[in-house]
């Protein structure tokens, strides 16, 4: 093989590696712009729905891709934590007001809530890092929690609420075994 198509082809290996390297990390990135122009939105516009959406698949995206590409790391990790923390906020903002949870939803709410800051507060004193962990429960209940206001029309809010509030029930609970096996 010619020497000079031997080296374009190494550099552009190189290349297309450190794309690869980076491209999850831009997917997850792009969710925090995106869940700050839904914060100026109306929920009832298209462009709401369709960043809602957006957000929601690269939340699902990227720890796929760097998985696949095998380009996964603790800053992507540090990312999507991050960009889940803005859409959080975005949702609670425009979100939870137009759903009507009856209050003993919120006080488990609260509860699930408290659980997985104590989770969290117990990984940071023990691996000395704070952070989400990203078991298959806490992507379950991702999912369901996105896909929870697209269901109203289908199912009761109180029901699909009850559904979710298990499931995330069962993934703080299962974050504060693990650290004490641990």
């Amino acid at each position: 093989m010619n020497e000079s198509i031997l080296r374009k082809t190494v550099s552009n290996a190189e290349t297309v590696e450190q794309i690869n390297a980076v491209i999850a990390n831009i997917i997850t990135v792009s969710r925090i712009p995106s869940s700050l122009l839904l914060l100026a939105l109306s929920p009832s516009s298209s462009l709401f729905a369709v960043l809602y959406l957006l957000c929601g698949v690269t939340d699902m995206l990227d720890g796929f891709l760097a998985r696949k590409l095998h380009t996964d790391s603790k800053t992507g990790e540090l990312l999507d934590s991050v960009a889940d923390a803005f859409f959080t906020v975005a949702y609670a903002v425009k979100i939870l007001p137009l759903l009507c949870v009856p209050t003993w939803i919120w006080i488990w709410t609260a509860l699930i809530a408290a659980e997985k800051i104590l989770g969290i507060l117990q990984r940071g004193k023990k691996k000395r890092r704070f952070y989400i962990a990203h078991s298959l429960a806490n992507k379950l209940t991702g999912v369901l929690i996105f896909l929870l206001p697209l269901t109203v029309r289908l199912i009761d809010v109180k029901y699909g609420a009850v559904v979710v509030c298990a499931v995330a029930t069962l993934a703080a609970t299962e974050e504060l075994f693990e650290l004490k096996g641990k």
